[in-house]
């Protein structure tokens, strides 16, 4: 058992950090995604299943390729 603790310890410093950036990148994804009245693809519930189940990678793909070209549909007629 102590083996395993010592392993976490030594991971912990690099685990942290990671958490913290997915946890961001995850909240401003859903954020961009909840301001926004299109997006590419068929729903935002897909969207939102992409960005919170996909770790990391789901928001980057969110913000990379599901975002419209405009800023937010609202600010348009």
């Amino acid at each position: 058992m102590s083996a395993e603790l010592e392993l976490l310890a030594e991971l912990l410093p690099f685990l942290v950090p990671l958490f913290v950036i997915q946890l961001v990148l995850m909240v401003i994804a859903l954020v961009d995604l909840a301001k926004r009245q299109r997006v590419t693809g068929d729903s935002k519930v897909v969207w939102i299943l992409v960005i919170v189940l996909v770790n990391i990678i789901g928001p980057i793909l969110y913000l990379t390729a599901g975002r419209k070209e405009s800023i937010y549909d609202s600010n348009q007629n």
